[in-house]
């Protein structure tokens, strides 16, 4: 825990002194966090303090699609469109902590706030001296200690239901908006979808009638298709809910059980759902981590030609 810690406090310092010396940064916050145990935010505060002469880190106002990993002393104005109170464990012991997800007229960023936070979806909140960090290969806000938080009346700010709508996007910035739209094709699908079967407590997917975390229970079936999608940009893992899989692959999840028992093996049922691959489809969704959660779907139709043209187009402008 503590050797992660040195590693994102020089992230932050990196941004935010103009004589970077990574060895010796790296000494002093090592010596600060592992050897004298002072928490990271201070820890970056004090050395902030030493070499600038002040705690403050500021890089300047942002639009949140223009945040990136290594980013500190941000400063931004947005609409909270999610929080999710959490129990985590930092050192051995109990914490409690908000994140969520925040966005403006540009996109849409995740966050965690590791300080008080006591505001609620729809608020919309002025925050100076922040700092992004990498979570699942994409940027996310940390609100720390030393975070500046006020609420605001910011009238040029959408509504959340507006900053919720879908927002077409290739699959390289599903993580920069709430809700994505993509045309991609499927090319493969993965191992563990068609049917399965769930814990009627936890909902987790089990093996053998067991769940890990409530031993042997009495499953609920269920389909869903975890698959990679590819948009000739980048590619996604993506997973389809039961009400997708039943209209994409013309299959119920009862037929899918008669099926199931009728050959006496569920693995006759994922042969079925790999047909899908090679579909072309728009998705409606949102990245959840390194996963794009599928909501909707319609099948497309691409002409080869103009694809290709549209493919090197968006690598021309990138």
């Amino acid at each position: 825990m503590n050797r992660n810690e040195v590693e994102e406090a020089i992230e932050e310092l990196k941004g935010s002194l103009s004589d970077f010396d990574e060895s010796q940064i790296k000494k002093e916050v090592e010596d600060l966090i592992l050897k004298y145990k002072v928490p990271k935010d201070q820890a970056v505060s004090t050395i902030l303090r030493k070499h600038t002469g002040t705690t403050r880190k500021t890089v300047g106002k942002k639009e949140i699609s223009e945040l990136n990993a290594g980013d500190s002393g941000v400063e931004i104005t947005g609409r909270i469109l999610r929080v999710v109170d959490r129990e985590i464990e930092v050192d051995g012991e109990p914490k409690s902590i908000r994140s969520g997800t925040i966005a403006d007229q540009t996109g849409s960023i995740d966050f965690t706030a590791w300080r008080e936070f006591p505001y609620n979806e729809n608020d919309i909140i002025e925050i100076e001296n922040a700092y992004i960090k990498e979570y699942r290969n994409r940027p996310e806000l940390q609100i720390g200690d030393y975070a500046e938080i006020q609420e605001t009346s910011e009238d040029r700010l959408p509504s959340a239901e507006e900053l919720k709508k879908p927002v077409k996007v290739d699959l390289d910035n599903v993580d920069r908006v709430y809700t994505a739209e993509i045309e991609a094709e499927i090319v493969e699908v993965m191992e563990r979808s068609g049917l399965i079967m769930r814990c009627p407590e936890c909902n987790r997917v089990t093996m053998a009638s067991e769940c890990q975390e409530h031993g042997k229970v009495d499953t609920v079936p269920d389909l869903r298709i975890k698959a990679v999608l590819d948009d000739g940009v980048g590619a996604i893992q993506a997973t389809m809910p039961k009400e997708i899989v039943e209209k994409l692959v013309g299959i119920t999840l009862e037929e899918a059980m008669e099926m199931a028992r009728e050959e006496m093996d569920k693995t006759v049922v994922y042969e079925e759902v790999k047909e899908v691959v090679g579909k072309s489809i728009v998705a409606v969704g949102r990245a959840i981590g390194n996963n794009f959660l599928v909501m909707d779907y319609k099948e497309v139709s691409w002409d080869p030609e103009e694809k290709a043209e549209e493919i090197l187009q968006q690598i021309r402008e990138a």
